[in-house]
């Protein structure tokens, strides 16, 4: 199954939901608008994870398959349409979401996090669905259809387990925003990256403070204690000034550096799309070139990462590392865009569920 196809200057990238390793050889098969195969098949192979690369061949392409050998009838369901190269308008920031799956309520976090993100110069957001409740996708059917900030993507949810499904959309999400934006955030709906300067958004931190050499920036956590679940349903504005993650939780860890099991300690990443080969859930895989990262320092930016403590006995299973990121002590959400935030976040909640 592909997910999607995308084509660049000099070639057609194509994220394949199979799980192949690394290496595989695989077929391109090229074909035009009457659906008549019209180039000799490419051999290529699986690289990297999730992705193959096809030589741009001719403008009369129209849709692209793979296959294991380079002969056989393709059905036209496993054909995928080419999506072009975006010269006349590209975005500057955009935003990947991991996978979203279980039962638990998701809405505030939603909304919160994508309104949270538009303060910070994100135009665009990519939301990849396993599995969701009815009532947290109609929050992102109303930003699809009446705002068209969001794009909603199913996920095949057979044959992969959590990780490969993450890394699976990583892949794909990456390969849309070669074609069509500059940088891209890669995080979970609980997590907030922020400047510590109040009134600099990260969209003029990467305009301003990163130099061509770099091709990504990392984010270091600060774990921020949360005790309770969001609300299950919308019900008035106090609920949402009380409730909010931004505006109830401020327990805060000392931000993730010099981890036994690698000193990024989860990190988050905000990546050049056109110098980045492959990502992975909190690092770079692969630069194109020798491109290199950009650690920042957390007394410049970090990441304000609402942690469910009681969800799948996180505290349990994770106490003894976060004992090691004390003293732990209570901060506070930028208060500058706070009350932006909160409006933000109610005015939404208003279209979508008193509506």
């Amino acid at each position: 199954m592909l997910m999607g196809a995308y084509e660049s200057e000099n070639r057609i990238s194509v994220s394949v939901a199979a799980l192949k390793p690394i290496g595989y050889t695989v077929y391109c098969r090229y074909f035009d608008k009457n659906g008549t195969e019209h180039e000799k098949p490419m051999k290529s192979y699986i690289y990297p994870l999730f992705v193959v690369h096809c030589d741009r061949k001719s403008p009369e392409t129209h849709r692209i398959a793979i296959t294991d050998g380079p002969n056989g009838e393709v059905l036209e369901q496993f054909r995928m349409i080419i999506t072009r190269w975006n010269d006349t308008y590209k975005r500057f920031l955009t935003h990947c979401s991991a996978p979203i799956f279980g039962k638990e309520p998701k809405w505030l976090h939603l909304v919160e996090m994508i309104e949270h993100y538009k303060l910070q110069g994100v135009s665009k957001f990519f939301f990849y669905i396993r599995e969701i409740d009815p009532y947290d996708m109609l929050l992102l059917q109303h930003y699809a259809a009446k705002r068209e900030e969001i794009e909603i993507i199913d996920i095949p949810s057979i044959y992969f387990d959590a990780v490969s499904q993450q890394l699976l959309a990583i892949a794909d999400c990456h390969l849309r925003n070669r074609i069509s934006a500059n940088w891209t955030i890669f995080s979970d709906i609980d997590e907030r990256m922020i400047m510590t300067d109040e009134k600099e958004t990260i969209r003029e931190f990467l305009q301003e403070s990163v130099n061509e050499k770099y091709g990504g920036v990392m984010f270091a956590q600060r774990w921020i204690l949360k005790y309770k679940k969001l609300p299950e349903k919308f019900i008035n504005y106090q609920q949402i000034m009380e409730e909010m993650p931004t505006r109830k939780w401020e327990l805060t860890t000392q931000p993730g550096l010099n981890c036994t099991n690698g000193i990024h300690c989860w990190a988050k990443m905000i990546i050049n799309n056109q110098k980045v080969l492959q990502m992975l859930i909190h690092d770079v895989g692969e630069y194109e070139k020798e491109y290199v990262p950009f650690i920042l320092d957390p007394n410049v930016g970090y990441i304000r990462h609402y942690r469910d403590v009681n969800m799948g006995k996180w505290w349990e299973r994770n106490k003894g590392a976060m004992e090691k990121f004390g003293p732990f002590e209570n901060t506070t959400y930028n208060s500058y865009l706070s009350s932006q935030l909160l409006s933000n976040v109610l005015q939404i909640l208003h279209e979508v569920y008193n509506h």
